[in-house]
């Protein structure tokens, strides 16, 4: 290539990195609250790393950061209390009978509840919570239905319908597709679910809740919750038979989620809501998940996907929503129904400067890399350094692009063990030119030859790595599974810009130096001929 043509190729290769440099690191606001964003503000992050950092989008004026760590909160089954609750509830009805008992000898109503109220709820072996106790599970008969028998045998009825809704919740909390949201089964019967964090309080308080409504669907419409009529339903069928199934969907800045109705149920809520006013109610056992306004005067026709827009709805509290109604629809049946605790804030695992101190070791591993490359081979140096941006900036991309990968320590791991890599494999390579260099060849033959001679072992090394890592992958769970995919992503782009981009442009460059040993700072043996 020409002098010519290697110059307007550095030039372009120049203006593409600077592009890609301009993307992957700058954040700047225009237009009142509108900004562009760079890739990195825009990745997923890590719910275990801490820090502020902009999310790449903004709402109503408000930026809207991410801070690491995320919401914890349990879910308890009916008939399941905290001993908090329970001896709260006990002490202010001793309370009330302490007082109604003084100077009467009979038992009085407060002595009495007192009394009931202790009888009626008992502990377990291997659970720390109370459970109320009767002879039967009966969810439409809650004065006399119970969790477990008198003796302390946890009825089988509600054993059954607990497994069932904790599929139900896990299922949510699977689909989601939150990094490291999670859900377990603490104290035997107290279901804990984290969710790392949205974009405000309100807005996990609004997933929490949606996610732990469980037990049946009902479709009821009217002017409000209280006098809404369900939904008629003919004799042998379900709501099933009418609702198939929901979905979150977001276009144009509007968020809503999508009822999938049969024809059954396009013809019954279409005749319906042509007839009355009101509104139409979307309830999962017993309770009221959502309800759009959707007035008579906008149904003369129901389409087979029956849309409910909210105004504080956002991208999570609609996927929760709709995720609730088609596992209620969809999945594990059960009449349960479930009580929420209080929301908390569990800090970032690693600290809340965990991500401004991975972003700063990145920043100082890649200041030592380009140190020693300049100090040891001076303008060779460059060569490396567009070698390695050709490597980064596609990592960044990639990291940002592929749905399940995220900014992470086991991502930073995986980009800093590539750099490693790519780094090896120049150096490798610029010594073995470099000795060549020594011995009196020339150095366009040296470098020829020492990617011959290198060429193989590095090419098989980063083929091993990439596919160790990707079998890795398909094996490992969580994140060592990330960590793989990441670094096999990372071989391989180390070893397409090693042992071809870095050789191309290693040529390109030194074809401007007259002096091609002092290009790359390689010496020659005083005793041994040079021809260069």
């Amino acid at each position: 290539m020409g002098k010519k043509k290697s110059a307007l190729f550095l030039v372009l290769v120049t203006v593409l990195l600077l592009g890609l440099c301009f993307m992957c690191t700058t954040s700047f606001l225009y237009g009142g609250y509108k900004g562009f964003y760079s890739v990195p503000s825009m990745t997923q992050k890590d719910a275990l790393l801490g820090n502020g950092f902009a999310e790449g989008y903004r709402t109503q004026g408000n930026s809207i950061s991410y801070y690491g760590g995320g919401y914890t909160t349990v879910y308890y089954p009916e008939g399941v209390i905290t001993e908090k609750e329970y001896q709260d509830s006990l002490a202010s009805l001793q309370a009330a009978a302490d007082e109604s008992g003084k100077g009467s000898g009979d038992e009085t109503p407060e002595e009495k509840a007192l009394r009931e109220y202790r009888d009626s709820y008992i502990k377990i072996d291997g659970s720390t919570f109370r459970f109320k106790a009767a002879k039967k599970y009966d969810p439409d008969d809650a004065e006399n239905s119970g969790a477990v028998t008198s003796d302390g045998a946890v009825i089988e009825e509600f054993q059954t319908a607990f497994d069932n809704a904790v599929a139900q919740l896990k299922q949510r909390v699977s689909e989601l597709d939150l990094e490291h949201a999670r859900i377990d089964v603490v104290n035997g019967y107290g279901v804990q679910v984290f969710v790392p964090t949205l974009s405000s309080k309100a807005a996990q308080v609004s997933v929490f809740d949606s996610l732990g409504h469980v037990g049946e669907v009902t479709v009821s419409y009217g002017s409000d919750e209280a006098s809404a009529t369900p939904l008629a339903i003919a004799k042998d069928e379900t709501v099933r038979d009418y609702v198939k199934g929901a979905y979150a969907i977001s276009n144009a800045g509007t968020t809503a989620v999508a009822l999938r109705l049969t024809k059954a149920g396009q013809k019954a809520i279409s005749d319906w809501t042509s007839a009355n006013d009101g509104s139409l109610y979307i309830s999962v056992g017993g309770k009221a998940i959502v309800n759009p306004s959707y007035q008579t005067s906008d149904s003369a026709t129901i389409g087979s996907t029956l849309y409910i827009t909210r105004t504080d709805f956002t991208k999570d509290s609609a996927k929760a929503i709709a995720l609730t109604i088609d596992s209620a629809l969809n999945g594990k049946q059960t009449d349960l129904t479930f009580s929420m605790g209080d929301v908390y804030r569990q800090n970032a695992l690693f600290g809340d400067l965990a991500l401004t101190l991975c972003y700063a070791a990145f920043g100082v591993v890649t200041l030592a890399m380009l140190v020693f490359f300049f100090v040891r081979y001076r303008r060779l140096g460059f060569v490396h350094l567009y070698t390695f941006l050709i490597y980064l900036f596609p990592m960044i991309l990639l990291i940002w692009g592929i749905p399940f990968l995220h900014i992470g320590i086991e991502t930073f791991l995986a980009v800093l063990l590539g750099m490693v890599l790519l780094s090896v494999s120049n150096i490798v390579t610029y010594e073995s030119a470099r000795r060549d260099v020594f011995q009196g060849k020339t150095v366009a033959t040296s470098i020829k030859n020492g990617y011959k001679k290198c060429f193989w072992g590095l090419f098989d090394l980063h083929i091993i790595a990439a596919l160790a890592a990707f079998v890795t992958y398909f094996i490992a769970t969580t994140q060592l599974a990330t960590f793989a995919f990441t670094f096999g992503i990372a071989a391989v782009l180390s070893g397409l810009c090693s042992l071809a981009i870095g050789r191309f442009l290693w040529a390109t460059m030194m074809s401007f130096s007259k002096k091609k040993a002092e290009f790359c700072h390689f010496k020659v043996d005083e005793g041994a001929q040079n021809n260069d």
